[in-house]
């Protein structure tokens, strides 16, 4: 593909100016991450870490309670004054919900700090940032996906940038103040702020010409239409942060909160392509998927978005499972060593992760949020079960590869059945992906090599990786951006 073809279609497609807009403030957000974690992780403890993992974990939970999932219908409403009902909807559900939680930490603050950690006077000091982060948590969700729906991705970049400077921020100054978890469980609530700060000026002007035509009727008309959101999908999302989250409480009960940092700063690290790549294409694909199977070429959509993204993600994996240890002492420092021993075990789950993630809408656009339900389920038990088998063996690295393989063997299990849903062949992907694997542990598996000759000293060692990294990350754009065109000419 010549220069002048890949700006001309990146000029005359509006899937790739989509793409684009998301992507530009998610690559933003990659390297403020990378800047900023290295000075973090010499600020705060893997027991900060940790414990602000839990509130996370809590706040993903309570994101999905409070809304139902009636959110999860605003983007495939049949039109816009069903989509601004379900976001009526969904607010109301909001509040009542962080009212709960404002009446729960009132009366039952003890209970709750013995059941989250066991009475860490940490978590039981500040779990009166539980209700507000509740709160913003779910408000994210609602506007976020009036925004897909109204195609801001603009806004919903500019959100991403404020929010992650504004947190970024606070967490550094708060830091260099030694002001422990405190700084990063207020910089996790600015961070939040700026995100529903933005998107609710950009929706306002949408949603106020709809004002007007709500009604009771509509309300009722909306939630029984969409009954199967929070009578399965509901279930089916909290299932699966709670296998997501499963190491956050079970790794601080059996192990420490410092382990569940370790794992915390690990999950972060290694999503961050997520935030890049999957991010920034899955709110594109999932506003253009309904009209993609309404016209009979979702199955092609879904292909080129596969074959777009694999190859990056699978050298990205590749590297962090090769030199995740050397990688996480050279940027954090050797207390994060741990952390870098969980990348290997955490590596093939999260590739699988990469594929899976760009395709989670495509089960409510068939009505099959039962068998996700059924999926989730099975995703839990074998996740909790193969945590408990590590604890049981006093064994925390034993925990997390065990976690990472079953996890990494059940999400390919459902990346088949999603393309089961299109109709799209298995075998040419996967061929695709096993040459890009094989191609990718060649070259980094020589790459380690080499740096086991040099006493893993840094210098050297990244000369013989710069060539590499940039040549996969060429590949990879290159196979994006090819993907990016041929969906725009089948959607």
């Amino acid at each position: 593909m010549s220069p002048i073809h890949i700006r001309q279609s990146l000029m005359g497609s509006s899937f790739v100016r989509h793409v684009l807009a998301v992507s530009g403030s998610s690559f933003f957000c990659l390297v403020l991450s990378l800047a900023v974690g290295p000075i973090n992780s010499r600020l705060y403890r893997p027991v900060d870490y940790g414990t602000l993992a839990l509130f996370g974990a809590v706040f993903s939970v309570a994101g999905v309670l409070g809304t139902l999932q009636y959110d999860s219908a605003i983007p495939v409403a049949e039109n816009d004054d069903e989509g601004a009902h379900l976001v009526v909807l969904s607010l109301l559900l909001v509040v009542g919900w962080t009212l709960f939680t404002v009446l729960a930490v009132g009366f039952a603050r003890h209970a709750l700090a013995r059941l989250l950690a066991q009475g860490d006077p940490q978590v039981y000091r500040y779990l009166w940032f539980l209700p507000l982060g509740v709160f913003l948590s779910a408000l994210f969700q609602v506007l976020n996906r009036w925004a897909i729906r109204q195609h801001q991705f603009k806004a919903f970049s500019l959100a991403n940038i404020l929010g992650s400077s504004s947190g970024s921020a606070c967490t550094i100054g708060m830091g260099i103040s030694h002001m422990g978890f405190e700084g990063l469980i207020i910089g996790d609530m600015l961070s939040k702020f700026g995100l529903v700060g933005v998107l609710a000026g950009a929706g306002q002007g949408t949603f106020a010409a709809r004002l007007r035509r709500l009604s009771l009727a509509g309300l009722r008309h909306a939630a029984f239409r969409h009954y199967r959101y929070p009578l399965y999908q509901s279930w089916a999302v909290l299932l699966t942060n709670l296998s997501a989250i499963a190491p956050v409480f079970l790794l601080t009960s059996g192990f420490g909160s410092s382990y569940t940092g370790f794992f915390s700063l690990c999950n972060r690290v290694l999503f961050l392509p997520t935030m890049l790549i999957s991010g920034a294409i899955t709110p594109v694909f999932y506003s253009r998927a309904k009209k993609a199977h309404q016209e009979g070429n979702l199955r092609e959509l879904t292909l080129k978005i596969l074959q777009g993204i694999g190859a990056i993600n699978i050298s990205f994996t590749v590297f962090v499972a090769v030199f995740g240890e050397l990688l996480f002492v050279w940027m954090f420092g050797w207390q994060w060593r741990r952390a870098g021993q969980y990348a290997a075990g955490l590596a093939p789950w999260i590739l699988c992760t990469f594929l899976v993630n760009p395709l989670e809408g495509l089960p409510m656009l068939f009505d099959r949020q039962r068998a996700v339900f059924g999926f989730h389920m099975v995703l839990l038990g074998v996740r909790v079960g193969s945590l408990l088998i590590g604890i049981a063996l006093k064994n925390d690295l034993i925990a997390i590869w065990l976690f990472g393989t079953t996890s990494a063997l059940y999400t390919l299990v459902y990346l088949a059945w999603l393309l089961s849903l299109v109709q799209a062949p298995i075998r040419p992907l996967a061929l695709k992906m096993g040459q890009e694997l094989v191609m990718s542990m060649i070259l980094f598996g020589a790459c380690r090599g080499f740096a086991a000759l040099v006493h893993d000293r840094p210098l050297p060692t990244l000369v013989i990786l710069s060539p590499v990294i940039a040549y996969f990350a060429f590949r990879g754009v290159r196979q994006l951006l090819q993907a990016r065109e041929s969906t725009e000419q089948e959607a």
